[in-house]
């Protein structure tokens, strides 16, 4: 009977100290396509985004707030968001098409700079070549020359050389 007294002192003792251990509620949230937004309540302990379950808490400025998995970030989803957010598209939308306009043009003046380009290379082309032509002429002709004087130079010390031998 002692040890009955003894295994009931120790069973009571055992849910005391379970019912003293105070059971901590963690808060994550839950966003999906389905279901955008959602507050859970767990005891479990959750350390890191588990889709599509999200540790970090919405920012409070956010109506209809929905987790963006692939930029890793909450979002807003109401309309009124979505029309601001629409205007901004069209904004930028419109930015993009002046800067494509503005390098079109930019485009064009280099193909205009390049055809000119390409004419004065043309150009250049054709006076080299032409400069050639008048070098290789030139050049002909101071051959010419050059063995037209050595013939009367040679003609010259032939003559001389007769002359000096009579």
């Amino acid at each position: 009977m002692t040890e009955e007294i003894q295994n009931s002192a120790v069973d009571n003792t055992e849910t005391a100290n379970t019912e003293s251990k105070e059971i901590t509620m963690h808060t994550y949230y839950w966003s999906n396509e389905d279901v955008p937004f959602r507050v859970l309540r767990t005891a479990d302990e959750i350390t890191a985004n588990q889709y599509p379950i999200v540790v970090a808490a919405p920012d409070p400025s956010l109506k209809a707030p929905k987790y963006d998995w692939m930029k890793q970030e909450w979002i807003e989803t109401s309309e009124e968001s979505l029309g601001q957010r629409l205007t901004t598209v069209v904004e930028q939308l419109e930015n993009a098409q002046k800067s494509i306009n503005v390098l079109q043009e930019a485009h064009q003046t280099t193909l205009k700079n390049n055809e000119s380009t390409d004419t004065a290379m043309d150009q250049l082309q054709k006076t080299v070549q032409m400069s050639n032509r008048m070098m290789a002429t030139l050049s002909a002709t101071v051959s010419a020359l050059t063995k037209a004087y050595q013939g009367l130079k040679s003609a010259d010390t032939t003559e001389t050389n007769q002359g000096d031998a009579q």
